[in-house]
């Protein structure tokens, strides 16, 4: 299927008359389109928005949408170059699904419909579970299982000099899983890789990928995986 565009122009235009209206209604025509909205809304709806008000808090409601997202838009066949295209998540957020934005974003802030690119929600979402993928949904739902709105900031809007690296953010979450640092720990190392991966290949370190994160996890405090115990 075709994947549509909307651009800046056109988005301000359609958000602005949703927002005077106060009405956030779907403006679909394809039926393939229509079939896409469908499909999310019903996944979607086995976590009303209302769990942002539990002890989860929101983060666990966006996951589950992030993961329904990355469920209907892989079969639908999109792929990574699309999902580079902010023109595309402007239009599946302001003509496809502005009603499910809205109702995660009370206050509408254009931000999270189309102004600016890292925190439209849709595509902050579908990247947070590619760059933390682990093969399949149970197992991604695993490590963002303590995932917080925070840690979905540190995620997205710290793709580097080069853009995302997908290998090592996936094993930078699947270690967070093990390792269980804090809040304040993780967004540290987030920001330590971010300043180390200008200057070293992780791949080209002693150890390769895995040992230049688990010294990323050491380097801000953050417990090893086993302990002197563990062996014995």
């Amino acid at each position: 299927m075709s994947f549509p565009a909307l651009n800046l122009k056109l988005s301000q235009r359609r958000f602005d008359e949703m927002v005077r209206s106060d009405a956030f209604v779907p403006d679909v025509s394809n039926p393939e389109m229509q079939d896409l909205r469908d499909q999310l809304l019903a996944l979607v709806s086995l976590y009303e928005p209302t769990a942002r008000s539990n002890i989860s808090g929101p983060g666990a409601y966006d996951i589950q949408v992030g993961l329904a997202l990355y469920r209907v838009l892989a079969a639908a066949g999109m792929d990574i170059r699309t999902a580079a295209d902010d023109g595309w998540w402007r239009f599946l957020s302001l003509r496809v699904l502005p009603d499910l934005v809205r109702s995660r974003w009370d206050s509408a802030p254009p931000v999270r419909f189309w102004k600016g690119r890292s925190r439209i929600w849709l595509r902050a979402m579908w990247w947070t579970v590619h760059l933390t993928w682990q093969g399949s949904e149970e197992k991604t739902r695993d490590v963002l299982g303590s995932v917080t709105t925070d840690t979905v900031v540190q995620l997205v809007e710290r793709p580097g000099k080069g853009g995302f690296r997908i290998d090592l953010t996936r094993m930078i979450f699947e270690t967070r899983r093990l390792r269980k640092p804090s809040q304040d720990q993780f967004r540290a190392i987030m920001k330590l890789n971010t300043a180390q991966i200008v200057l070293k290949e992780p791949l080209l370190c002693d150890g390769g990928l895995r040992a230049y994160v688990d010294v990323l996890f050491s380097d801000v405090g953050c417990a090893p995986i086993y302990s002197a115990n563990d062996h014995g």
